[in-house]
């Protein structure tokens, strides 16, 4: 099971990493055109808010998944009794 949980983070990993990669480099080349065909500045200031966001998104991701990691089996037994318990209630149709 460890094995599959650390394929899940590596892969999350990577995709965090591509996700910082591509927003400085989209933001680079709108920059880039925006300066030659405008000859305006381009806000970096949005450019890093999104960035830290994206940042202490995955910092986030990183600690959540260590706790699950090290607890996955009793977060599966209250997953499932919570499921069951939600799918016994019955449900009135008006």
């Amino acid at each position: 099971m460890d094995f599959i949980l650390e394929s899940i983070q590596d892969l999350v990993n990577l995709l965090f990493f591509l996700a910082i990669v591509g927003t400085i480099g989209v933001s680079w080349l709108y920059a880039h055109r925006l300066k030659k065909q405008h000859s305006a500045s381009f806000p970096w200031s949005k450019t890093a808010l999104i960035v830290g966001i994206e940042v202490l998104l995955w910092i986030g991701f990183t600690i959540f998944w260590s706790i699950l990691k090290t607890f996955w089996v009793p977060i599966l037994i209250i997953a499932i009794i919570a499921i069951v318990l939600i799918s016994r209630k019955k449900r009135k149709y008006v």
